[in-house]
C-alpha cells in the first residue's frame, strides 16, 4: 500500500524540491533511520497535462530522483531506495484526509481528467496539485547492508 510523504510539492514541469519539502522528507528519512531492515519505492506522480519539455514519465522519473538524492546525501544506503516515475498513469484516489479539506471532492473519487475538466479552474489546480505528488511503499522488510 503505498503511502503519500505529505507537502512533497513541484511546480509545474519542475522536479526540483520546494522548501516546504524538507520537513517531510526529514520524516520520511528518520522513519528509514529507525527502520534500518526497510527498502522502499519512492514513486512520483504528475498531473495529467503534458509540459513541452519532456513527458509525464520523464517529469516524473525525475522527480522521484530527486527524492532518492535527498535521502542519499544524508546517509540512506542507496540500495534501499528505488525511484519510479509513474507519469499521470495512476491519479490519486480522494481520501478521507483530502476529502474532508476540499467538500468538492468525494472519498473514492478518481482525480482523473474527466472529473477535473468539469470542475471549476481553481478547483482544477487543486486537483492537479494533488495529482503532483510522491508516495512510498515498503518492497523490503529484509535489507541487510552488505
Amino acid at each position: 500500500i503505498p503511502i503519500e510523504v505529505p507537502n512533497v510539492l513541484y511546480d509545474v514541469n519542475l522536479w526540483n524540491l520546494r522548501p516546504e519539502s524538507i520537513v517531510s522528507l526529514n520524516k520520511l528519512y528518520e522513519t528509514l533511520q529507525d527502520n534500518p531492515g526497510i527498502a522502499i519505492e519512492l514513486s512520483s506522480h504528475t498531473d495529467y497535462r503534458v509540459g513541452s519539455r519532456m513527458t509525464n514519465e520523464e517529469l516524473s522519473q525525475l522527480r522521484a530522483q530527486s527524492v532518492v538524492d535527498f535521502l542519499i546525501k544524508k546517509g540512506i544506503d542507496k540500495e534501499r531506495l528505488i525511484a519510479k516515475g509513474y507519469g499521470a498513469s495512476k491519479p490519486k484516489v480522494v481520501d478521507m484526509r483530502y476529502a474532508k479539506i476540499y467538500d468538492f471532492l468525494p472519498i473514492g473519487n478518481i482525480l482523473n481528467p474527466e472529473f477535473i475538466k468539469q470542475l471549476p479552474k481553481e478547483q482544477q489546480n487543486i486537483c492537479n496539485q494533488i495529482n503532483r505528488r510522491t508516495e512510498f511503499r515498503v518492497i523490503s522488510a529484509n535489507y541487510k547492508k552488505l
